[in-house]
């Protein structure tokens, strides 16, 4: 056991050493074609993002497959019972994600860097899986995922509590911490060496606060508590638009070209695009109006919804960042707070612990991307407020409320406990029309042949109706028996046993002690407990 914990820790390792690289070369792609857009004529600026919506569909219809999930496609495959992230759908989603991000559309990077380490953990762990833990079952996917948004944020602790929390609204995801710590800080390693150690959210200011400041945090948690509830509503109504592709794409394309010269005039830079920190800095500006921030909220609310409604593909972490942080900016300006940093900061964490019901992660997220570990009460205060007003909705439509009770012992039970005892036997010498009448007698469609030394053998009525009836009387039990799947000892397993069924096409097994048979299981008492399994396994709280 110790061992197979220790090759896991070690995996974990090398899962997050390729998930850094992976992230590192993502973003060294993508962020300098977003920061050379942000800085083309007007037309170039209205016209790339719609183009980029418009060549992310074509590729999904080429490639036939509407999945555009990639935050989502964690949570989804870790809640699906034996479900995985693929390599292959990986390079789609990943190309995916860059023609979406780097065309400027209001996504952000945490999403397809996720899906970059919740597949490369997955496909380990399905490589590895007969030397793995079986209750550590989706533990290197949750580390991978980890490792991704580690990396992507420059943020070990973020990455951590976010792939644990972010698979239910009230609960954490099990078994995955020290494993998911080890990933989490490898891919922060591999990723800083290349790119950089500099905080992704750089605050500058002070820390200390007041009561005063305690008191404006609670309230700003309420505000961003209902805008997240809000918006949540809103994203979940542009993933479900009923209109043809055509229409939809073509509408959200329409409106980020209109976004673009409301930008450059209303705030004489193109802060729709992209997952936009530098609208966050923008908005931090002391000198910037309260109406003016509401129409930055706006536009990049705007933003947000197209892209979703358009087919877009990245993550809504930073685009919820963003909003916090300018509701925060603006909360600043009608209270005129002595700490200019602090309600942009604490409004992040709200804003994005509602968002994602990961209350934790956006804690954690403000302490390590701004470099203000000082705020931490007063976002803590906001984000629990927030939480609250945020009631059961999400930005998530698979997140579950809780986790569900374990049922994995289900797939350990051994089969002496599901079998029917004491089963009624066949003389392996009874002639067939004995056979018959005997197993029509005891309502049996499949009974275990026997002699005196002990089992001999399977019989089924399918194998008896094979033969020409006129030759039952001269053809034994034992001649027809079934002795190429092996009885099952009542200590097998659920899982194991039906495995060894459906590999040999039968529909019984016999279940034997010291060769006396002891019952028999059939195929459809297996699939009862896989019916629970699933039952209990996808049923949403």
């Amino acid at each position: 056991m110790g061992r197979r914990f220790h090759l896991t820790l070690v995996l974990s390792m090398a899962i997050g050493v390729l998930t850094g690289l992976g992230v590192a070369g993502f973003d060294s792609a993508v962020q300098p074609v977003i920061g050379a857009l942000a800085r083309q004529p007007l037309l170039v600026v209205a016209l790339v993002p719609a183009a980029g919506l418009v060549a992310v569909n074509l590729l999904t219809i080429v490639w036939r497959d509407d999945d555009t999930a990639t935050t989502d496609a964690y949570v989804r495959s870790y809640h699906q019972r034996g479900g995985t992230l693929s390599l292959s759908s990986l390079w789609r989603k990943t190309v995916a994600s860059a023609i979406t991000l780097g065309s400027g559309n209001a996504f952000g990077f945490e999403g397809p860097s996720m899906l970059i380490g919740g597949s490369i953990g997955s496909t380990v762990e399905d490589r590895f899986a007969s030397r793995l833990r079986r209750d550590d079952a989706k533990v290197l996917m949750v580390a991978g995922a980890a490792a991704g948004v580690a990396a992507v944020f420059k943020a070990p602790l973020t990455g951590v509590i976010f792939a644990l929390e972010v698979p239910y609204r009230s609960d954490l995801a099990r078994r995955a911490l020290l494993p998911s710590l080890v990933a989490a800080g490898a891919a922060y390693v591999t990723y800083v060496a290349i790119i950089g150690t500099a905080p992704l959210l750089p605050t500058g200011g002070s820390a200390p606060f007041d009561l005063r400041d305690l008191g404006g945090g609670l309230a700003l948690g309420v505000v961003c508590g209902l805008l997240a509830r809000l918006g949540a509503q809103a994203i979940g109504k542009a993933k479900g638009l009923e209109l043809s592709r055509t229409r939809r794409v073509a509408s959200a394309a329409a409106g980020m070209i209109v976004l673009a010269p409301i930008a450059m005039w209303w705030f004489d830079a193109p802060l729709h695009l992209g997952p936009s920190y530098a609208a966050i800095e923008w908005a931090a500006q002391p000198d910037r109006a309260v109406t003016v921030l509401c129409g930055l909220f706006a536009v990049r609310a705007a933003a947000t919804w197209l892209g979703v409604a358009g087919g877009g593909m990245g993550g809504l972490f930073i685009p919820i960042v963003t909003q916090g942080a300018i509701v925060g900016s603006i909360f600043d300006r009608l209270v005129d707070s002595p700490n200019p940093h602090l309600f942009p900061t604490i409004g992040i964490a709200a804003f994005l612990g509602a968002g994602y019901r990961t209350p934790l992660a956006a804690v954690a997220f403000v302490a390590e991307a701004t470099g203000e570990p000082g705020f931490l009460v007063p976002a803590l205060l906001a984000a629990a407020a927030a939480q609250l007003v945020m009631g059961n909705k999400s930005f998530s439509a698979y997140q579950r409320n809780e986790r569900l009770p374990d049922v994995e012992p289900l797939s350990r039970l051994p089969v002496g406990d599901i079998m029917s005892p004491s089963a009624d036997t066949i003389d392996a010498d009874l002639d067939l029309a004995t056979a018959v009448a005997t197993m029509l007698r005891q309502n049996r469609r499949w009974a275990p042949v026997v002699d005196t030394t002990g089992y001999a053998g399977l019989i089924a009525v399918t194998d008896i109706a094979l033969v020409p009836m006129e030759e039952w009387p001269t053809v034994t039990a034992r001649d027809v028996a079934r002795t190429d799947i092996a009885p099952a000892t009542p200590a097998e397993t659920v899982e194991a046993v039906a495995d060894r069924m459906r590999a040999a096409h039968s529909e019984a097994v016999a279940v034997t002690s010291s060769n006396a048979v002891v019952g028999v299981v059939t195929l459809r008492d297996l699939t009862n407990i896989e019916v629970l399994l699933d039952r209990l396994n996808n049923e949403a709280s």
